[in-house]
């Protein structure tokens, strides 16, 4: 028999017991589109993962200050302060081309801000000139602070989309005067009244709209010259909390990571990179170390519906079985007139598989159709969903896979009965 005759065959043996073949592929088709649905949840994650770190800028590599103590004491305790500004011009100065751009950073707190009649509060922070770039941040309106902005101490603020909106609603933020005001004093009786401190900032500025980064609202704060918020708000001069360099690509970013570290390690006198006062984060390692966890977490729950395809496995085999007794005699027949052992193996193979290879297609529409509902539900609208060629692939590739190895016995079984037998078999 021909492989065409056979394929045949095993189709019309699927029609003529419709319902039956239905149901048999049924846990193919459940399998397939938990697959489908689950690992499409888990490459969302870790898409949504990768987006929300890059939204933080490309090819990043992140200097910190780290603790450091006799007995080696690391991480833990309040943060120290090993950073400057002098260490962030020492980098630039020294790497000079072999960066994109570099910027320091140091947090001022969360202040009262009122401006057009408006009251809010949200965090100030002291960056250098180089933030927009160092950050992939242009600006929707104005203009970001300047080298000699930061070398007068100006008092020019840029502030984020929400930040606008919530103090001067849909006017132009640009050229207004803000007003940042702390209340001090007056902590219980007799210990003086409360007296307030206000200093005036000019908007020069308004960031393009980022939305929000592990819960948190980017659009919502105050950006000054790191110098004004060292000297008018935070008295902290020279301190910086983080130092940011911008690799000019993904594959230069370990080269750059020893070159800061070499500078910072010669700058502080530290000869041993093990008992360093500072630590450096390469984003690509950051990248491949969360990677790692959202690839385990897809694996897993990609394993959950690889148990319906087994369970559907286990199906289609009983089916099979019952299939060889019930078409004994005609398989006598086909033997008495001049099949081969392989004939009838291959016929049964081939139906087997085209079971599980119906089933695998109705199981990718199944699961497709399950994510579209998903992202129709409100509590889901956050819930990324992302479904790949190769998901498909692999999906219907363990489908039919499930289907030569549980359809194998049976279809072994078949062409080892004898003809007579089988022709006297009722």
């Amino acid at each position: 028999m021909k492989l065409y005759d056979s394929f045949r065959s095993a189709l019309q043996s699927l029609v003529v017991n419709k319902l039956r073949s239905a149901l048999t592929m049924l846990g193919v088709i459940i399998g397939v589109a938990s697959v489908i649905a689950m690992v499409a949840v888990g490459n969302g994650a870790s898409q949504q993962v990768q987006n929300t770190i890059l939204s933080l800028g490309s090819n990043l590599i992140t200097v910190s200050p780290a603790n450091q103590s006799d007995q080696g004491l690391r991480g833990a305790g309040a943060q120290a302060q090993n950073l400057t500004l002098d260490d962030m011009r020492s980098i630039q100065a020294q790497l000079g081309s072999s960066i994109v751009a570099i910027h320091a950073e140091q947090g001022a707190g969360r202040w009262q801000v009122t401006a057009a009649g408006q009251n809010w509060n949200t965090n100030v922070n002291g960056v250098t000139e180089d933030y927009p770039i160092v950050r992939d941040w242009p600006l929707q309106s104005g203009d970001f602070f300047s080298g000699s902005d930061l070398t007068v101490n100006a008092q020019m603020a840029v502030i984020g989309s929400v930040t606008a909106t919530n103090l001067f609603g849909e006017g132009d933020a640009v050229g207004q005067t803000l007003q940042l005001r702390q209340v001090f004093g007056g902590g219980g009786q007799g210990q003086g009244q409360q007296r307030a401190r206000i200093v005036n900032f000019k908007v020069v500025g308004v960031l393009q709209p980022k939305g929000s980064t592990f819960g948190f609202s980017r659009d919502d704060q105050i950006l000054v010259p790191i110098t004004t918020a060292q000297r008018v708000l935070t008295g902290r001069l020279n301190i910086v909390n983080t130092i940011v360099v911008k690799a000019t690509s993904s594959d230069a970013m370990t080269e750059t990571t020893a070159d800061v570290t070499n500078v910072l390690l010669q700058r502080h006198n530290i000869s041993d990179p093990t008992v360093a006062d500072f630590t450096v984060t390469n984003q690509n390692d950051t990248l491949a170390a969360l990677g790692a966890v959202t690839g385990t977490f897809t694996l897993l729950l990609g394993a959950i519906g690889g148990i319906s395809l087994l369970v559907g496995g286990i199906g289609i085999m009983n089916i099979m079985l019952v299939s060889v007794n019930e078409r004994t005699r005609e398989i006598g027949i086909r033997k008495a007139v001049g099949a081969r052992r392989q004939d009838i193996m291959v016929q049964f193979l081939i139906e087997s598989m085209a079971l599980t290879g119906i089933g695998g297609i109705l199981g990718i529409l199944l699961g497709w159709s399950i994510t579209l509902v998903v992202a129709l539900i409100p509590q889901a609208s956050g819930l990324v969903l992302v479904i790949t060629t190769g998901t498909v692939i692999i999906a219907v590739g363990v489908s039919v896979a499930i289907g030569v190895v549980f359809g194998l016995y049976p279809a072994m079984r078949a062409a080892r009965l004898h003809p007579i037998q089988a022709l006297r078999y009722e």
